[in-house]
Parts: C-alpha cells; structure tokens; sequence
C-alpha cells in the first residue's frame, strides 16, 4: 500500500470530524475574517523579507482536477492584475536551452573544488501557480493547492481542529515513510500557511487538495542542483589534465566498497581506464576486498598494507593512472564516524593530497533518521558533491527526500540491488511514484 493508500484509509476513518462545516466558514463569518487577515499577514511578512519582483508575470487559478492531475506542465496561461494576496504567486520564466531530446543543461554547476559539473533537467516542474520558498540549504519548495482552491467566492479554508487532524496523519504518514522531523515541519507548516485564507472551490475535497499539493512540494525538495555524473566525468576526463578523480567518503558500515565497484564497472561499460585506491587501510579485509571487485572487474588497484598512509595510496593510485593513461581514478576511503576529529581529519588529509575533481558521499537509505544526521554532520566537516545512496531498492524513500532538503546537495546515483549493474542515476520521479503508488 502506497503512502496515499494509507492516508486516504485513515482521513477516511475520523469520519464526520472532517465535514465542511470543520474546515470551512462562509466568508462573511468572523471564523473566515480571522482566517483571511491571518493569510494577509503572513504574505505581507513574506514580502518583507523577499526582493520584490519586479514587473512579474502572474497566473490565473485554474480549475483541474484537484489531485489526480498533479504532475501538469507549465502552459500559457493569461496574465491578469493580481490583487496583494496573488502577488507573490509568479511564474518561474527561466528556461534552459539544451539540445532537442537531451535531458542535459547547458548552464554550469560547479563542484565543491571548482570543477564544472553537467546539470540534468529530470526533475519535473511544479504548475505554473506555485507558490515558491528558498530554503536555507540552498534548495527550494514550492506549494501548490492546485484547482481546488479559487481566487473568489468558495468557502474559506479556517484555522481548525479539523485541519490540524488533516496535518497530523500527514505527518504521520511521512514520518513512517523515514523523512526527517526537520523536513516534515518545513512541508507542513508552508502547507498550513497556504491553507489557511485560501478558499476552496465548491465540491473540492480538501483532503485530496492537501494531498495533492504535498505531492507536488515533496517534488520541489529534489529538483534542485542536479548533475549528471556519468556525462560529468566524460567531459572532464577530456578537458582536465590527468585523471578524473572521485573521492568516496561516509560512515562505517553504510556500503562505500561495494558502491567504489559497482562505478569502476559502470565506467569501464563506458570505455574508460579506471584504477582504484584502496585508501581504507583502517578496516579490516577492506583492502582484499577492493582487490577482489578490481580483480573481477580487471581494473587496476593500488594499495599498502593495513595501517598505512591512505593519503599517501590515493597519490600513488593518481601516478599510477597518469603513468599508464588511464582516465578515472576512485578513492574508497575508510569509514568515518561523523563525530570521530581525529579521524575525520586524516579523511582531510587525504582530500588535500588527491585533490578530488568529485567528493561523493554514500548514504545508506535503510538507516532513514541516522542517514540524515550523519550527512549533516558530516558536511560540516567535509563537504561533498552529491549523494550515493545504497539499498534503495529495500527502503522507505523519505530519507532521500529529507537528505536534499537539509543538504542542499542532489542525490546523484542510487543502489538497487547487489550485482554490479545494478547502479542508476537517480531519477526523482522514479522515487515518488514508487512512494506514492
């Protein structure tokens, strides 16, 4: 049973405590004033504290179908003269340009080290009358109520009993679902200020509008800063001197051997020369077992015996692949819990002597709350590129929507399975329609 599945069955179950009546007031009433002065307040706050817009193009409410149709694309819709409360609402005009067919864009990302990284269009757009928040991470969310909800007439959403039960099963759907407490606040306190003084379409459902809208948020959580790692590598392996170096960093325990192979592999399908630097040499069996996928996968690996200098392997492993002209080189490093100094700091040295072009971070999907914590953590310490996220194939998924949100960095590829081909960039839509089915 999907997350909605779920949802639908308990908003289904608090019976009549949800009628119109609970929700709504007719707008002459002192419920619907209270609700609408609190809606102007919240925006003329929202248009203190963001640069005003100059000169926006804005949108007319439309009247689809308020929760099936959740995934629509932007269209040409007529502009009118909106009044305050529509203000903030404007399109996002920009546009890429990138070749007809390609899901690469032509604007440039760049990586933690100054690399330039090739960004991917596959996240969806949210529609046109979204209502868009920077987030402190650098990522954005956009709120979008969707056709249930009209610009006049209707019966105004209230401040309500009701629609705080609408809200909890929603964050207890999302909690089971292993998002993070901080990212669920942050949907949910924005949905509830959208609500709120909005007025709903007669006949509309608002349980199906609130779960249409949290849909289309939770998609804005991953579309930001996307980058295409295996276009990335292509180009800079033809414009950089020397190999492309990706450094692999993260937590004891979370599968950064396993995944340091199944890249070899995918980039030796794509016709590079990959060799790979056995730089854990604090794990025991961790450098037999890189030689094993290196031998399996005929790749070369450099290593030292346990308890050597890993940043003196990772140089070496850099030598080596410009010595014999291979074009990629991958650092497995050892596991560092996030709270260890003295550890992570060996984890710098080593980053300082090999000088990654990429600084991926594997993650474990599986670990949900602790996944979260320890890439927080860990990004303060030393920042990375993306996310590498293992075991997808077994997990809830809202631990990836809450890494993003809280990061500001993209997952960039994910782990659904154990062979070695069974390695995918990540593709958000892939995500929520697995959660939302």
């Amino acid at each position: 049973m999907g997350l909605f599945d779920i949802f639908r069955s308990r908003i289904k179950d608090l019976g009549d405590s949800l009628d119109e009546d609970a929700l709504t007031a007719d707008e002459d009433t002192t419920e619907a004033k209270n609700a609408l002065s609190k809606k102007e307040d919240i925006i003329e706050q929202n248009l203190e504290e963001t640069p005003p817009i100059q000169n926006p193009e804005l949108i007319e409410t439309t009247e689809d179908d308020e929760w099936e149709d959740w995934d629509d694309e932007i269209s040409n819709s007529p502009t009118t003269e909106k009044s305050l409360p529509e203000r903030r609402i404007a399109r996002d005009t920009s546009e890429t340009v990138r070749p007809k067919g390609s899901r690469v864009d032509l604007h440039v990302l760049r990586s933690t080290t100054g690399r330039n990284l090739v960004s991917v269009a596959d996240a969806p757009r949210a529609s046109i009358g979204s209502s868009k928040v920077d987030l402190d991470s650098g990522a954005s969310l956009e709120i979008d109520l969707g056709g249930g909800i009209v610009e006049t007439g209707g019966r105004v959403i209230k401040d309500s009993s009701a629609l705080e039960s609408l809200l909890e099963e929603m964050e207890m759907i999302l909690l089971e679902a292993d998002m993070g407490i901080e990212a669920i606040d942050t949907v949910l306190n924005l949905l509830r200020n959208e609500l709120i003084g909005s007025r709903l379409r007669k006949g509309a459902n608002l349980a199906k509008v609130l779960e249409a809208s949290l849909k289309r948020a939770l998609r804005s959580l991953l579309r930001a800063g996307y980058w295409d790692l295996d276009e990335t590598v292509n180009r800079l392996s033809k414009t950089e001197e020397g190999p492309v170096v990706l450094m692999v960093v993260g937590v004891n325990g979370v599968g950064k051997t396993t995944s340091v192979a199944k890249m070899a592999h995918r980039f030796t399908q794509q016709g590079h020369d990959v060799v790979l630097a056995a730089a854990d040499t604090f794990r025991a069996g961790a450098i037999d077992q890189l030689q094993m996928h290196a031998d399996r996968l005929n790749v070369r690996c450099v290593s030292s015996q346990r308890g050597g200098d890993p940043a003196a392997i990772a140089r070496d492993a850099i030598d080596s692949a410009k010595a014999r002209g291979a074009d990629v080189v991958i650092v497995d490093t050892a596991g560092r819990m996030q709270n260890k100094t003295n550890l992570m700091e060996e984890l710098r040295k080593v980053h300082r002597v090999s000088n990654p072009h990429l600084v991926l971070f594997v993650a474990d999907a599986l670990a949900g709350n602790d996944a979260i914590e320890q890439a927080v953590v860990f990004q303060k310490m030393l920042d990375f590129d993306g996310f590498f996220l293992c075991k997808l194939d077994t997990a809830k998924g809202g631990a990836a929507l809450s890494i993003a949100h809280i990061t500001g960095r993209p997952i960039v590829m994910v782990g659904v399975g154990q062979g070695y081909e069974d390695l995918h960039p990540f593709d958000p839509d892939w995500l929520l329609e697995e959660m939302f089915r």
